[in-house]
């Protein structure tokens, strides 16, 4: 067979013609093939690390607050803020405020706040929704464990949540969990509460 130019002439021709169209399609459905067996992986990957760093933005003001109540002998509260000036006594899902209240008014007054945080992300915080304060020994204002749970808002991408727990020492703690569905009871017709285990 006579060589052109150092190679078989069906070779040279595949070389200079390129890619068919059958060929360029058959790569591209592989691709989105690809992708759409990747993307809920990648997804689920996103909420989890939007859940983590949630519960550890909300751990970091914790110990903000008891930090600040230890060291300048301050009662220091924490709470959730919609606005990131005053407490909403609602969800944590906006984000929170720090504050020493050196006047006493269970407020958060402008020359009193500590730290502002907004949470970002299609996080749902929530739990304990009302002001919480360290005294300045560390203790908190509760004789009970304190719980703030965040989860992704759609359980069907992820349902990993972080309950953050405090107890009445100061102690502060993290756990993951699984966000449960509510489910009705079966002696009455009321709803049980969304739990996590």
């Amino acid at each position: 067979m006579i060589m052109w130019k150092g190679c078989y002439p069906s070779a040279c021709r595949a070389l200079v013609t390129g890619f068919s169209v059958i060929e360029i399609l058959i790569t591209l459905v592989l691709i989105a093939i690809s992708v759409s067996l990747a993307l809920p992986s990648l997804q689920q990957f996103s909420a989890n690390n939007q859940v983590l760093a949630a519960s550890n933005s909300i751990v970091s003001g914790l110990n903000m607050a008891r930090f600040n109540a230890i060291t300048t002998g301050e009662e220091t509260t924490i709470c959730p803020s919609a606005d990131g000036q005053s407490c909403s006594n609602d969800s944590w899902s906006s984000g929170w405020i720090v504050f020493a209240d050196e006047n006493g008014n269970s407020a958060a007054d402008a020359a009193e706040l500590v730290r502002i945080v907004e949470i970002e992300g299609n996080i749902q915080a929530s739990g304990f929704g009302n002001a919480l304060t360290f005294e300045s020994d560390g203790t908190t204002s509760r004789d009970s464990d304190t719980v703030i749970t965040s989860c992704y808002k759609n359980a069907g991408v992820s349902n990993r949540c972080v309950d953050v727990t405090i107890n009445p020492f100061g102690s502060i703690a993290s756990a993951e969990s699984n966000y449960m569905e509510p489910e009705v009871a079966s002696t009455g017709d009321n709803p049980v509460s969304g739990t996590t285990s």
